[in-house]
């Protein structure tokens, strides 16, 4: 049988992609935390800095391509599935309280809550096989709120003004505690599900002309960037944190495009798409891991007199040990199955790290302690409550 002609429930492409997203995560806050904004300055830190940016664009969206996959695929009647699904959640939202969570914040909405909150989008459209037609609509309602509703009906936070919940909402501005507003990151996921939808109703049409897509894709992607650097060159505001500008909200889209033409170019090459991807619960795993290795190496070097080069090749190694580690958590995790007073382990260190969390304030035990409990949130995705279905 032809690898076209197999039936496909897996996408190693998938898993590539999931892999660029971390590799440019780390990146992106190495440059965040590691440098001054003068060092960002310099052309090679900053263009890595920006690449790293658009990480939570396709973590997002490879979220969307995951449930669209899924949704082509022949429905699996069990009666702990709704249960697997809100225990998902729920664990993520716990996980992602470690991000916010300190004596002074007690409520907000990072990352992985975010995703969370993209899981309880894309459920529905999952069970009810929307197709790839109707995300898209979805994406345009998300843009036409964001920058045509949003701004007339709420006004944004002037200078010195502390954002609320409702500019949050409308894609205006972030409270403390509070990333990743609905108008317009949630449109990413919405694409990612048309993606995962087309992805898998042609599996031959992509796999045989697989070359031609990615050289289509990057090509496309080149001359969006171009297009998108020449706007900026031009005064077109590139803003990303705490509101998103039109520019990098289309910015984003190239990203993407970008993304899937090179995992497409990645995949077929066994030996570099396993140094690439992450598999399983290695993508979440990815995220407490890096956080742990960039605190360590603050805490350790003297990064403010870095030079670009040694920014690149600190970050280049915290790449490597962040996604080998990950990896190797999520085997850890396979091997915890089963085994007696696992899951209640687990459940203990995850709630001691909340609570610590709340009396910490030292900036590397703040870390440590939220890296320590989001890696045991990590097993449990795995590992279930013993007697459960």
């Amino acid at each position: 049988m032809t690898e076209a002609a197999k039936p496909r429930t897996q996408w190693v492409e998938l898993d590539v992609l999931r892999g660029l997203a971390g590799i440019i995560m780390v990146y992106n806050h190495g440059a965040a935390r590691w440098l001054t904004e003068l060092q960002r300055a310099d052309p090679l830190s900053g263009a890595l800095f920006l690449i790293g940016s658009y990480a939570p664009v396709v973590f997002f969206a490879t979220t969307g391509i995951g449930y669209g996959i899924q949704s082509e695929l022949p429905r699996k009647r069990t009666a702990g599935h709704a249960f697997g699904f809100v225990r998902k959640v729920w664990i993520l939202l716990v996980a992602d309280a470690l991000l916010w969570l300190t004596p002074e914040t007690f409520v907000g909405l990072n990352f992985l809550g975010f995703i969370a909150l993209c899981m309880l989008v894309l459920e529905p459209l999952r069970r009810r096989r929307v197709g790839w037609l109707w995300p898209l609509v979805g994406v345009a309602l998300v843009a036409a709120l964001r920058y045509g509703v949003a701004p007339r009906l709420v006004e944004a936070p002037g200078p010195g003004q502390t954002p609320t919940l409702l500019h949050w909402l409308a894609g205006l501005g972030s409270p403390p505690g509070f990333s990743y507003p609905v108008l317009p990151w949630l449109a990413y996921a919405l694409v990612g599900f048309s993606l995962g939808v087309l992805l898998q109703r042609h599996p031959q049409a992509v796999l045989q002309r697989r070359r031609g897509l990615a050289v289509m894709l990057l090509g496309l992607g080149t001359a969006g960037v171009a297009a998108v650097g020449w706007l900026a060159s031009h005064g077109a505001n590139m803003l990303r944190w705490g509101t998103v500008s039109k520019l990098f909200f289309v910015s984003g889209m190239v990203a993407l495009v970008l993304g899937s033409g090179l995992s497409l170019l990645v995949a077929p090459s066994r030996g570099l798409a396993a140094r690439l991807s992450l598999r399983g619960i290695s993508s979440l795993a990815v995220v407490p891991i890096h956080y742990g290795v960039i605190a360590v190496v603050l805490e350790l070097l003297d990064t403010g007199r870095w030079s670009s080069t040694s920014f690149t090749l600190a970050c280049t190694a915290a790449v490597v040990v962040s996604l080998v580690l990950a990896r190797r958590w999520d085997a850890l995790a396979k091997s915890l199955q089963g085994r007696r007073g696992a899951w209640g382990a687990l459940v203990l260190v995850a709630a001691v790290t909340l609570g610590l969390e709340l009396v910490i304030t030292t900036p590397l035990p703040h870390v440590m302690v939220a890296v320590v409990g989001q890696l045991a949130l990590c097993c449990l995705l795995v590992v279930q409550r013993p007697g459960a279905a």
